[in-house]
C-alpha cells in the first residue's frame, strides 16, 4: 500500500506543474526557510557568474540584469516595452512612435454594402431558437430576438473592423499624413471613417431596441410582426448610410495604390519645373515607367522605379513639377513633391532645361532652384542639365542680363551640373555612375543615422533605469 502510495504520489508530482520562481518581496520572506517548491523553482534560476558583474559600468549591469529577470519570469520583456513606445522621463508617461511607412497596405479589404447586408440577411435567417422551449410564444420571440441580435451584429461587426484597423492618421509617418492631406483634403479621411462609425452605432442602438421589444411578446404573431418590423428598420438605417461605406472604399483603394517608400532603402527623388525631362530620366535610370508627354504636369502624383546595381536595390522617385510661387501659393500637385523633400530620407538629382523648350523661362527656372536648394541644401545633390542637344539650337527667351548670377546660369547652368540628352544617349553613362555613388553615399548616411539612433535610444533607456 505504501508503495502504491508513494508511486501514485510521485506520478501526481510529476503532472503537476512547478510554479515559476519570483524574488521575495520582503527581507523577511528572503530570511525565510525555503520549502519544497521554491527549491525547485530555484533550479532553474539561471546565476551569472561571479566576475561578470564586475566587469559591467554601473547602471549597465541594472540594464541587462532587469532585462534577464523579466525574460525570465514574465511575458513582457524590455525589448517589447522598447518596441512598443518610448518613456518620457520628465513624467514616465508612454509616448507611441510613429509607425513607419507603409500603413496603408495593411488597411483591410472593405466589402460592398449590398455584400455586408446579403450576408448579414442569410446568417440571421438561420439562427435557432435556444433548444429547450416548448412553448410557442416564448420560443418564437426568442429566435426573433436572437434574429435581430444576429442581425445587428452581422451588420455592425465589419463596420468596428474598418474603424479599428484603419490607422488613425496621428499615428502615421508624416510623409503619409502629407498624402492623406493633399489627396482628400484637410478633414476628409477622418470625416468618412466617423461616419462608418456612426452607421455602426446607429445599427446597434436600433437593433438593441427591436431585440429587446421583441422579447417581451406575448403571442406569436406578436413576435413574428416586431420581428419583421425589427428587421426592415435595421436594412433601412444600414442602406440609408450604405454611401459611408462607399466613401471608405474609395479611400481604400486611394491609399493603396500610393506608392511605398521604404526609408532605409537610398532613395533619388527627382527635382525640376515642368516638362524639364525628369520622366525620361526615370526611365533610362531605373525600371520605372512613368508617362512621358510633352506638355506640363505629365506627372500628377509620386511615382516609383527601383534602381538595382552591384547587386544593391535603390529607390527612384518622380515628382510633380514645381511653378515659381511662394510655397504657400502651391497647388496640391506641387505640394507631394514638398511632402517628399520634407519628410522622407532622400538624395536629390535636380532637373534643368536651359533649352527652355519646357516652356519656363531659365530666368524662373533659376528662382525656384535657389529657393529649393536653400530649403533643402543638406540633402545629397546632383545637378542636370536636360535636352543638352537643343541647346545649340535654342533661342532663349529676352530677359534681364543684367544679373550675374542668372546670366552663369543661363550659360552653364549649376556649377558641376552633368549635361544629359535621353535622345543622343550623351551623357546617361556618367550619370548613373554619379547616381550610383551619390545613392551608396546616402546608404551611408541612412545606416549613421539609425546606428545614432540606437545609441541614443540605449542611452535614455539606462538613463531610465538607473
Amino acid at each position: 500500500m505504501r508503495a502504491a502510495a508513494g508511486g501514485r504520489a510521485f506520478q501526481l508530482h510529476l503532472l503537476c506543474p512547478r510554479r515559476p520562481w519570483r524574488p521575495p518581496s520582503s527581507p523577511s520572506t528572503a530570511t525565510a526557510p525555503l520549502s519544497h517548491s521554491t527549491h525547485a523553482g530555484c533550479l532553474h534560476r539561471r546565476h551569472p557568474s561571479r566576475g561578470f558583474l564586475p566587469t559591467l559600468e554601473p547602471g549597465v549591469s541594472t540594464v541587462y540584469m532587469c532585462r534577464r529577470v523579466h525574460s525570465a519570469t514574465s511575458s513582457v520583456s524590455l525589448d517589447d516595452r522598447s518596441q512598443a513606445g518610448l518613456t518620457d522621463g520628465s513624467n514616465g508617461d508612454i509616448v507611441h512612435k510613429s509607425e513607419m511607412v507603409g500603413a496603408f497596405q495593411k488597411i483591410p479589404m472593405v466589402m460592398p454594402a449590398t455584400d455586408i447586408l446579403m450576408s448579414a440577411q442569410r446568417k440571421s435567417r438561420n439562427v435557432p431558437p435556444t433548444k429547450g422551449i416548448t412553448n410557442i410564444a416564448k420560443r418564437e420571440r426568442n429566435k426573433g430576438a436572437k434574429q435581430l441580435d444576429a442581425l445587428m451584429k452581422e451588420l455592425s461587426v465589419p463596420l468596428r473592423t474598418y474603424t479599428e484597423n484603419f490607422p488613425r492618421r496621428r499615428d502615421l509617418h508624416p510623409y503619409e499624413r502629407s498624402l492623406i492631406e493633399l489627396t482628400f483634403g484637410e478633414g476628409y479621411y477622418e470625416k468618412v471613417l466617423g461616419r462608418v462609425d456612426a452607421l455602426r452605432k446607429k445599427i446597434n442602438s436600433v437593433g438593441k431596441q427591436h431585440a429587446s421589444v421583441c422579447a417581451k411578446s406575448l403571442t406569436k404573431r406578436e413576435a413574428e410582426e416586431r420581428l419583421c418590423e425589427g428587421r426592415k428598420e435595421l436594412e433601412e438605417v444600414f442602406q440609408r448610410g450604405q454611401h459611408a461605406i462607399e466613401d471608405l472604399i474609395n479611400v481604400a483603394k486611394a491609399l493603396r495604390s500610393m506608392p511605398v517608400v521604404d526609408p532605409h532603402i537610398p532613395t533619388l527623388c527627382l527635382v525640376g519645373s515642368p516638362n524639364v525631362g525628369k520622366s525620361s530620366l526615370v526611365c533610362i535610370l531605373s525600371t520605372g515607367k512613368p508617362e512621358v508627354c510633352s506638355y506640363p504636369f505629365t506627372t500628377r502624383g509620386i511615382l516609383m522605379g527601383h534602381i538595382v546595381s552591384n547587386h544593391e536595390r535603390f529607390q527612384v522617385t518622380d515628382t510633380p513639377g514645381l511653378l515659381t510661387r511662394h510655397d504657400d501659393d502651391r497647388n496640391n500637385i506641387e505640394k507631394l513633391t514638398l511632402a517628399v523633400l520634407s519628410y522622407l530620407p532622400i538624395a536629390v538629382l535636380y532637373v534643368h532645361d536651359l533649352s527652355e523648350d519646357c516652356g519656363t523661362k531659365v530666368a524662373d527656372q533659376y528662382i525656384t532652384y535657389k529657393h529649393i536648394k536653400e530649403r533643402f541644401g543638406d540633402r545629397l545633390w546632383i545637378n542636370v542639365i536636360s535636352k543638352c542637344d537643343l541647346l545649340d539650337k535654342a533661342v532663349p527667351s529676352s530677359f534681364d542680363y543684367d544679373d550675374d548670377e542668372v546670366r552663369r546660369y543661363r550659360m552653364f547652368g549649376p556649377e558641376d551640373a552633368i549635361r544629359v540628352s535621353v535622345q543622343s544617349q550623351d551623357g546617361t553613362e556618367e550619370l548613373k555612375e554619379r547616381v550610383h555613388h551619390l545613392l551608396t553615399s546616402q546608404m551611408a548616411r541612412i545606416k549613421d543615422g539609425k546606428s545614432e539612433d540606437e545609441l541614443q535610444g540605449t542611452d535614455s533607456t539606462v538613463r531610465r533605469l538607473t
